[in-house]
């Protein structure tokens, strides 16, 4: 079975938050998301531009790569997660978007 990660695509909903935003990842998000049943490995990394000339800037500001053991158990687990920390994410979050896929190797 090939490896299983999630990605949260996220833009914040005011740059004047970023500072706010990351220490709530450090502080809150991290060690839930951590402790969440399927997670093997969680990293929040912000965007910070493009690679190769003529490519413009990502139009989100922030990938969380969330590796899973099982698909169905984390999905579960976001059915758990307490209400007031969605309300916080979703305070600093203009928009999101959320996909899963497979390794290719």
């Amino acid at each position: 079975m090939s490896e299983r990660i999630v990605f949260f695509l996220t833009k914040l909903s005011s740059e004047e938050e970023r500072d706010d935003y990351e220490a709530w990842v450090r502080e809150t998000d991290v060690p839930t998301a951590r402790g969440l049943p399927g997670v093997q490995k969680y990293r929040v990394v912000r965007l910070e531009g493009p690679v190769m000339d003529g490519v413009g800037r990502p139009s989100y500001d922030y990938i969380e790569i969330i590796e899973v053991s099982d698909l169905e158990t984390y999905q579960g687990a976001l059915g758990g997660v307490d209400p007031e920390f969605l309300a916080q994410f979703t305070g600093f979050i203009g928009e999101f978007e959320s996909v899963h896929g497979c390794v290719v190797e």
